[in-house]
């Protein structure tokens, strides 16, 4: 989440603009919070997904709402769980058109009892992954929990780009030795690690989605049932957020993963779908 500054230098931006002037004001500002948080590129990562006009959708980690509007376009409401006061103005100022303000409903905690459809957490997983439980028994039977997040071993950051959270170089492919940066900032996890802590939370099935080049800015969703071809993956944008270097060619070594039979392995992001099966 952005520091407080930036957070309110977007409220005004937003509470003097219409979400039609985002595209223009994102080229005026060149900054990267202005990107990240108003880009329309950010909806590719759920715009795919099953959700219909009855559903009800809790989303955990709404930051300033890049994939709220999308949510309550395509579902019947949506919760929110907003992180401070700061953030709830600008989800407010942000969908106050009618058909947006009678689906939204903005909370500072998890409800204690109802059932969702479909819980979202995009980003940040580290923050929810111990109330794992509690958020599978908010979901309906059949209920889908959807994470989005970063791979610690994803093949961007063997080849250069500074990690998710706690940034530096290589800092998740070496562990994060540095726990008290963690503890500030966070971590990312693997395919398997995340994996292993979904099934001890009680989830079942879980299906596995790729978006590239991340799941913050995805131009395409590959799945196990449609996989990129080789040339495919040859976008090699860097971290817009921190400085990279450029370790070697990441086309070549993702056309590489895919020959052997491992990009699934070593994807950049992943979109997780795990089921309530209670």
């Amino acid at each position: 989440m952005e520091d407080a500054e930036v957070l309110k230098e977007l409220y005004e931006t937003i509470k003097q603009n219409s979400k039609a002037d985002y595209a223009g004001i994102i080229e005026q500002q060149a900054s990267y919070p202005y990107l990240y948080h108003l880009s329309q590129i950010r909806e590719n990562l759920i715009s795919f997904l099953p959700f219909g006009g009855d559903m009800r959708v809790l989303e955990c980690n709404p930051e300033c709402g890049a994939l709220t509007g999308k949510l309550l376009a395509m579902t019947g409401g949506v919760t929110v769980l907003a992180e401070s006061e700061l953030q709830e103005k600008i989800l407010r100022e942000r969908f106050m058109e009618p058909q947006e303000r009678e689906k939204l409903d903005i909370r500072r905690l998890p409800p204690e009892h109802g059932r969702f459809d479909a819980i979202l957490i995009a980003g940040h997983f580290y923050r929810w992954e111990k109330q794992l439980p509690v958020l599978r028994e908010l979901l309906a039977p059949g209920g889908k929990l959807y994470v989005a997040d970063a791979n610690r071993i994803g093949l961007k950051y063997l080849a250069g780009c500074q990690e998710e959270y706690c940034g530096g170089y290589f800092t998740g492919i070496d562990g994060y030795p540095d726990a008290a940066a963690v503890g500030r900032s966070g971590r990312s996890y693997s395919r398997a690690e995340y994996t292993g802590l979904l099934q001890a939370a009680g989830f079942g099935s879980l299906t596995f989605y790729y978006p590239y080049p991340d799941h913050k800015f995805p131009s395409v969703i590959y799945s196990d049932e449609w996989l990129p071809q080789k040339g495919e993956l040859a976008e090699g944008r860097s971290n817009y957020d921190r400085d990279r270097v450029a370790c070697f060619n990441e086309r070549v070594m993702f056309d590489s993963l895919l020959e052997e039979g491992v990009f699934q392995t070593f994807s950049n992001s992943f979109l997780i779908e795990a089921v309530q099966e209670g």
